[in-house]
């Protein structure tokens, strides 16, 4: 198991959390989070990890266009979907609770995951559009030998997001297909190439985090308006790099309780982050009339931990019996011509 993409799991969905935690507590009474502005960078580093582990995942393994795309639906689509459906019936009794910052919901595409300008029932479903068809484009270059099945997919990227700096597209899904968020993606890719053949140090990895939490710092404060791959994706791809070169002391000290703690946060980000709309609203009604609300770090401290233990139950009780019952009825992302075993830990 990779310890530094478990940890970095926990960061970008706990950055997630409290920004949404914030937001939601400002329709209580008000966001005490008002001056944290780059919560929304954890989504920007959740798409770096995947570029870096979907290299990982099928390096050195025989697998096809359709296995792979397949093992992805197998991974992300069963939890998605039972908690999409919950989110359904809650929008048939409740429809307020739902979206309630407004804007049309858009209950077929809320399944397919398809690009469109409607929410979602779990709006946060988003972000799993373009970690779709960033699979896709991935799965292009896997009949590709090693060396170039990972680079297909970083050119038809960088295409993409040409073709759009240049039109402009107005059409949504054009304006979808050639986002710049997509670099992001191209961003892990490098990084996995980068590291197949050279390691750096601590300290430089230590430099390279203390420079992104500079960036990042200055992009909350000072909100200069670039563009958001600039103004997250950068300071995440620095993070990101520097954590991996830390991986020897993770590994070393994995028993700490801190450390577990991220671990286990880790292990449940996905659960934790599409079920958190779900906590933030129980939670939100119960704490508001016990008059929690009123205080309101406080409102926003016990938000996010409600959060956390709800997402870490999901995990337990429901996504890792979804995966049971599914695993038998889609086939291995490894085929059976490869000697190699999956890679613990790797989504």
């Amino acid at each position: 198991m990779i310890l530094s993409m478990q940890y970095m799991r926990a960061l970008a969905s706990l950055f997630v959390v409290f920004h949404h935690s914030g937001l939601k507590a400002a329709t209580y009474s008000s966001n005490p989070l008002g001056w944290f502005h780059v919560g929304e960078a954890g989504v920007d580093l959740f798409f770096i990890i995947s570029g870096y582990i979907m290299c990982k995942t099928v390096d050195s393994r025989n697998t096809s266009f359709g296995r792979f795309l397949l093992a992805r639906i197998r991974r992300i689509i069963p939890l998605y979907w039972v908690l999409t459906s919950l989110a359904l019936i809650i929008f048939i009794v409740l429809p307020e609770k739902v979206n309630s910052s407004g804007g049309h919901t858009n209950i077929p595409l809320s399944y397919l995951l398809f690009p469109t300008e409607d929410k979602y029932l779990i709006q946060n479903g988003w972000t799993l559009s373009y970690e779709f068809f960033f699979y896709f484009l991935f799965a292009v270059g896997l009949h590709l030998t090693s060396n170039k099945k990972y680079l297909l997919p970083v050119v038809l990227i960088l295409l993409l997001v040409s073709v759009g700096t240049v039109i402009q597209p107005k059409n949504y899904l054009l304006g979808f297909m050639t986002n710049p968020l997509l670099l992001e993606f191209v961003f892990g890719i490098l990084v996995f190439y980068f590291f197949k053949s050279r390691q750096l140090t601590y300290s430089t990895g230590l430099l390279l985090m203390a420079v992104a939490g500079i960036v990042l710092m200055y992009v909350n404060f000072y909100q200069p308006g670039y563009p958001r791959v600039i103004a997250y994706g950068v300071p995440a791809l620095l993070f990101f790099v520097g954590m991996l070169t830390l991986e020897p002391f993770f590994q070393k000290n994995r028993k700490s309780q801190t450390l577990g703690f991220f671990q286990g946060v880790g292990d449940s980000s996905y659960s934790l982050y599409l079920s958190h709309p779900f906590t933030l609203v129980a939670a939100s009604m119960i704490l508001a009339k016990a008059g929690i609300n009123e205080y309101g770090y406080l409102f926003v401290l016990l938000l996010a931990i409600s959060s956390v233990v709800a997402g870490h139950l999901c995990y337990l009780l429901l996504e890792r019996n979804l995966q049971k019952v599914v695993k038998n009825y889609l086939p291995p992302l490894v085929s059976n011509k490869s000697n190699k075993k999956p890679v613990s830990g790797l989504r």
